[in-house]
Order: structure tokens, then C-alpha cells, then sequence
């Protein structure tokens, strides 16, 4: 019953290097030797393999000829020595799991599984019982005839018994069993006790150890049953020692251990420790019970000690309890049902020892429970049924890389792969000019992709777009267009970004978002620089038209904050274009840079006299805000002069000079910032 779980090779994400495996939990062996437990796996895992062993092991069931189905009294200690109790909190008990509840309820589970007549009743028992009839008539006295005393039981009670009230015997058993913490069962009793107790409040139902009253109250709820006696069985659970009984039951306190009149007894001391061992009285009481002569199956009674009773207890009573009371008979299931996170997945015929589901079911990042339930079909008491034997598994993952228990494996791929195009070039990174891309998905060999997507999202910029993915050749794409923009607008269907932005691309699974891939594409502005003059003879205006603080003009919005250097005369503002009929009263330089830059002017006079200078940093917030230039890739600023000394005095007609260094601020690829210096000659004609 093997399935082979290959591991493939760690593959390559577009864009950011190395990237995680995708791996499956494949179930090599029935899952049912994982029931109840937790299972680690690497935080790779992120899916259930839809191919899952059948459990085709000894199912426990009634077979033909057998005897009727069993008899069964639960005898549970629930003394404040047993688990943390009100009076115990700072060291807790041999139980403080309360596993004598929980497994014991999931051993009901399995118990109507295989034979759902089975009748079950319960005795739990401190000092005294913890029910009383006087509450609920469903509960019987443990001393009928006796007004006196009120000590309950709950009776023997098919599992499948059906209830006016519509509920089955098994969820009424199960029910009984809750409790709310410290071992406090929310059914018990509020009454108070029937016997004195010179140590103990009237209403306790958590204090002393009466093993006697509850093996006498086994008795009288054993004498209901439709079983012959060979099918008759007591489960005692207890830490063992009897201590603190009510007033006048003194002198019975180790009656139970001459096991008189006791059907088979299966006995589990708790006791927290190293290499627990049963005390004397409860090796003696099994002695005389296999010993009593009450059936032929008498001499199968056993006891055993356990000191983790979470992890203990449901293996023993599944193994070596219900495996001597139920008979067995070999079943293959007929078919299978996997329910985790909402989803139901069935599989109606095994090949090869292996159901396959219809697709892989996605694990949460944290705790996954899993219910695998296995229908078999099965001749019971000379008649046809159906069984279902349910599983449950919790699954965690762990950054970690802990070892998988013996059949389990994981079966891992390369995960899906993203990359980025613009006019059918593979890129990996984004220029100026590459205003529209395309976004290419490549999945796992026999992985679909119906109504997936891709989110495109800037690394710095807060737009974020979705783009549905289409079907190509060997892959699946969306095509959308890019812009640089200061104000970006999410969800228009353009990625819009700053200049500083990087492109990410991330692909998610539509029915696992474990299960995602991410890309990473830089944009590299334009390393271009081009400076021109504008003008050769500006013809200025007179002094009432220039302001008098601003010497310089910025054809750029009113919005532009450029940093200015010393000295400071700097800036009125001009929108528009450069070849306005205004721009004839000024000359000056036109930068169409592909970045951030700095621009250094000089003024001199035609004989070397200085007569201003500006120095201005448009940086990179500041960049987006200037108008596109040619074919997008540049931005462009022309920066004028306003014809005024340094000292604010209008200058004179005459000619001039421009000495004039511009540089980028980033570097080219693989380069220096790139700078560009000239000098230019022109005259000022003042009106």
C-alpha cells in the first residue's frame, strides 16, 4: 500500500532568485495511525495530496455468530487527585488532561462505529456519584430500595437508541462527559450529598475516593444488561487509591478489591512519574476478578499504568480494550471522504490500496484538522451494513524541519513561475519606454488556471492593479499598461508608479493563498541627458513686469519645490510650453533629463564680470512633477533668466554668457552620474 512521493528540483522565480518548493502531505499509511494526534510538517507543505492510503486493516466489528453486542460500565475517578481540581491548581493531578473524558468520548465514537447496539452506562465517582436521580429520572440509584441515599448512575444505554427528543444514546453519553475546566463536569449534581463528611462540604462532588461505591453502582447498572456475561465488561479509570469516604462506608473502603460478582475489568491506573506501576490493590482486585468465576471471559481482565494520559490512554483503550471486547474481521473500505477547512471531497473506489480524491485540499498557515472518514461494508450479526470510521488529524506547520512520522512524505514541485514582457522581449527590469507589458504565468505540469489573476503593486507607490490571466501557449498572460505618475489611482487598469518604484508581481492560488508566487521587476529611468539653450536675444521687459525677488523662471507647475542654493533668487513660475510668445522676453536653458538632476548656471558679462547664478536639485519626489519630454522617457524643465544682476539691479543691454553644468543624480548603470557642461553667448536687448 505504497505511494511514491517524488521531490523536484527548488526552481527559479522571475525577478527574485531562489525560491520555496510547493509540497504535499501525501498519507503513505491509513490515516487512521494518526487519529487524534497532531502532525508537524515543514512550512513548505502547504496542500493535502489528493492521493490518500485506504485503511484496509482488521476493522472491529461484529461477525457472524458472534454473541450480542456488549455490556459496557465505565467506572471514572474524578477526585480532585485526578486532575487539577479547585483545590489543586498549583501542582495538578495524574490527569490534568482530563483525558478520562475526552478519550473516553472519542472512544464512544468508535465504539458505535463498529457496533452501534453496544449498550454503555457510566460511573463517576469521588466521595459519592456525581449524578442523582432526583435531577433527571434518566439517572438510577445506586441504592434502589433506599430513600435515603441518592448516589446516581447513568444507566446502560444503547448507543443507537433514539430518544423523544430526537438525540442519539451516543451524543447523550458524550454529553454527560463535558466539563468546564479543572475536572468540574457541568451535568454533576448541586445537591448536597446524602452521607456526612467530617473533611468535606455537603455539596462537594470533587473531594475523597469511594472505589467501592463506584464498582457497587457498576454492579446495579451491570444487572440491566442484554448481554450474556461473557459480554460484559467494566473500564476503570483511577489514580487507585481510596481515601477521605463518607460516614458509615469506612469500614468498605478496599471492598472492591476482592472483585466479587464482577464481570471482565480493564484497569487504567493514572499516576504521573517515571515507570508508573499499578499499586497492590488494584493488581490484587484484577487477580480475583479474572479469578470470581462471573463468565468465561473473566480471565482476559488486565490492568495497566500510564503516566501521559493525553497521548497514552486513547491507544490503549483502542488497542488493547475494544480489541478484546469487539471481534474482528478483515474490510476494505468501499469508499472514502476527506472534509477539512469546508471542503468535502469523496473518492467511491480505491485502486491499489489508495483513494484519489478529485484535487488537493489546501492546509491553513497555522493548524489544520482533517477528518477522513472510511465507509466499509460489513456483515454484522448475519446482516448487512454500512460502517464509517472517521479519522481526525490536526496539521501544523513549522518553519522548521521536523521529521516525518513513518508513512508520510511529502511530495514537492517547483512552485509557478511569473515573468515580465514588453513587445514579446523578456525583460528584467523596467525602462522608460516600456509603457505597455505583458505578465506571463507558467504553472506546474497538470495545474489549471480557472478565473486566476495577477496583482500588480508598486514597491513604494500605494497603487495596486488585478489583471485576469488569459490562456497562451504553454502559459497564461495579461497585458496592461505602465506610467510614472506622482498620484497614482488605484484599481483604473493602469500600474502607475513613481519614478523610484520597483514593478511586483505576485500570482496566489484562487484556492490556496500559501500558495503564491512573487517577482520583482527595478525601473530604470532613462540615463539621457539633453540641455539646449532657448533663445539667442531675449528682449526684456521693463522693471514693473519683472518680479523683483525672482530672477530666475521655472517653466513647471506652481506645485515643483526644487531645492535652491545659495544665493537664493529663485523662482517665479511659467506653465506651459517653452515656445510661448512670452518666452521671447527671457533666455535660458531647456534640461530634458532621464532623473533626478542638479543645474549649476552662471551669468557673466561679455568681459568676464560675474553677474548671478542659480543652483537648483530637482530630486526624485520632485522629478514626476515635471512634463513628460520625448517618448516618455525624459522630463523636461526650462530654466530662465529674468535679466537681473545679482543685487537685484536690472541689467543692461549688452551680451552675455552662460556657463552651465547639469548632472543626474543616479548613476548610469554600471557607471558614474552622468553631467553635461557648455558655455553660450547671447544678448540681452532691454526694452
Amino acid at each position: 500500500m505504497g505511494i511514491q512521493a517524488s521531490i523536484t528540483a527548488i526552481g527559479l522565480a522571475a525577478g527574485i532568485g531562489m525560491a520555496a518548493p510547493v509540497c504535499d502531505l501525501v498519507f503513505q499509511a491509513c490515516p487512521g495511525r494518526f487519529d487524534g494526534k497532531t502532525i508537524t510538517v515543514p512550512e513548505e507543505t502547504i496542500w493535502i495530496s489528493p492521493t490518500v492510503a485506504a485503511c484496509d486493516d482488521t476493522l472491529e466489528v461484529r461477525t457472524p455468530g458472534a454473541a450480542s453486542p456488549p455490556s459496557i460500565v465505565f467506572i471514572i475517578d474524578n477526585s480532585g487527585s485526578m486532575s487539577k481540581g479547585e483545590e489543586n491548581t498549583s501542582s495538578g493531578g495524574n490527569d490534568p488532561d482530563e483525558a478520562r473524558f475526552t478519550v473516553v468520548q472519542s472512544l464512544l465514537d468508535t465504539l458505535y462505529a463498529a457496533s452501534p447496539a453496544a449498550e454503555v452506562g457510566m460511573v463517576l465517582f469521588t466521595r459519592r456519584l456525581a449524578f442523582d436521580h432526583r435531577d433527571n429520572s434518566y439517572f438510577r440509584s445506586a441504592f434502589p430500595g433506599d430513600t435515603s441515599q441518592h448516589d446516581s448512575f447513568v444507566p446502560l444505554t444503547p448507543l443507537n437508541r433514539i430518544f423523544p427528543d430526537g438525540v442519539r444514546g451516543l451524543d447523550t453519553l458524550k454529553r454527560l462527559l463535558e466539563f468546564s475546566g479543572n475536572g468540574n463536569l457541568i451535568h454533576h449534581t448541586r445537591r448536597a450529598g446524602s452521607r456526612e463528611n467530617e473533611d468535606y462540604a455537603p455539596t462537594s462532588t470533587r473531594d475523597g475516593t469511594d472505589i467501592t461505591l463506584g464498582f457497587e453502582a457498576a454492579k446495579v447498572a451491570m444487572a440491566d444488561a442484554k448481554a450474556p456475561p461473557a459480554d460484559r465488561y467494566f473500564i476503570f479509570l483511577s489514580d487507585g487509591e481510596p481515601a477521605s469516604l463518607d460516614e458509615g462506608r469506612d469500614p468498605m473502603e478496599d471492598d472492591f478489591i476482592a472483585g466479587k460478582s464482577i464481570p471482565t475489568t480493564f484497569t487504567v491506573y493514572f499516576k504521573k512519574g517515571d515507570n508508573p506501576t499499578a499499586p497492590r490493590n488494584i493488581v490484587r482486585m484484577t487477580e480475583n476478578i479474572r479469578a470470581n468465576g462471573y463468565s468465561a471471559s473473566n480471565p482476559k481482565s488486565n490492568h495497566w499504568a500510564i503516566n501521559i494520559p493525553g497521548s497514552q490512554l486513547s491507544a490503549l483503550l483502542q488497542s488493547s480494550v475494544l480489541d478484546t471486547i469487539l471481534s474482528s474481521a478483515a474490510s476494505a473500505p468501499k469508499s472514502a471522504t476527506l472534509q477539512a477547512g469546508g471542503i468535502t471531497l469523496t473518492d467511491t473506489g480505491s485502486q491499489a490500496g489508495v483513494f484519489t480524491f478529485p484535487k488537493r485540499v489546501p492546509l491553513s498557515p497555522d493548524k489544520t484538522t482533517i477528518v477522513f472518514t472510511y465507509t466499509h461494508s460489513v456483515i454484522e450479526a448475519g446482516m448487512a451494513r454500512e460502517v464509517r470510521v472517521p479519522y481526525t488529524v490536526d496539521i501544523r506547520r513549522s518553519g522548521g524541519a521536523p521529521a516525518l512520522s513513518q508513512g508520510l512524505a511529502t511530495a514537492c514541485r517547483e512552485p509557478a513561475a511569473l515573468s515580465l514582457y514588453s513587445e514579446g522581449r523578456r525583460l528584467s527590469r523596467i525602462a522608460a519606454d516600456n509603457a505597455l507589458l505583458e505578465a506571463r504565468l507558467s504553472l506546474p505540469a497538470g495545474e489549471s488556471c480557472a478565473n486566476c489573476s495577477v496583482q500588480a503593486r508598486a514597491s513604494k507607490a500605494t497603487d495596486r492593479e488585478t489583471f485576469g490571466l488569459a490562456p497562451g501557449t504553454g502559459y497564461f498572460s495579461a497585458s496592461f499598461s505602465r506610467a510614472v505618475n506622482p498620484q497614482p489611482v488605484t484599481g483604473n487598469g493602469v500600474f502607475e508608479h513613481f519614478s523610484a518604484d520597483s514593478l511586483i508581481l505576485e500570482y496566489v492560488h484562487p484556492e490556496n493563498p500559501l500558495d503564491r508566487t512573487r517577482a520583482a521587476y527595478p525601473y530604470a529611468e532613462s540615463a539621457d541627458l539633453k540641455v539646449g539653450f532657448h533663445n539667442q536675444v531675449a528682449r526684456g521687459p521693463g522693471p514693473a513686469s519683472v518680479p523683483a525677488g525672482m530672477h530666475w523662471i521655472l517653466t513647471a507647475p506652481e506645485s515643483l519645490q526644487p531645492r535652491v542654493g545659495d544665493p537664493i533668487h529663485c523662482c517665479a513660475y511659467a506653465a506651459g510650453s517653452m515656445t510661448a510668445p512670452d518666452s521671447l522676453r527671457h533666455t535660458g536653458v531647456t534640461v530634458e533629463a532621464g532623473g533626478p538632476f542638479r543645474a549649476d548656471i552662471r551669468v557673466f558679462s561679455n568681459l568676464g564680470q560675474f553677474v548671478n547664478r542659480l543652483i537648483l536639485t530637482v530630486p526624485e519626489e520632485e522629478y514626476a512633477k515635471l512634463e513628460p519630454g520625448a517618448g516618455q522617457s525624459l522630463r523636461k524643465l526650462g530654466i530662465l533668466w529674468s535679466g537681473r544682476a545679482g543685487n537685484g539691479a536690472l541689467a543692461g543691454t549688452g551680451a552675455y554668457v552662460y556657463k552651465t553644468e547639469i548632472s543626474l543624480l543616479r548613476k548610469a548603470e554600471g557607471g558614474e552620474p552622468k553631467t553635461w557642461t557648455g558655455s553660450r553667448v547671447f544678448g540681452l536687448l532691454r526694452e
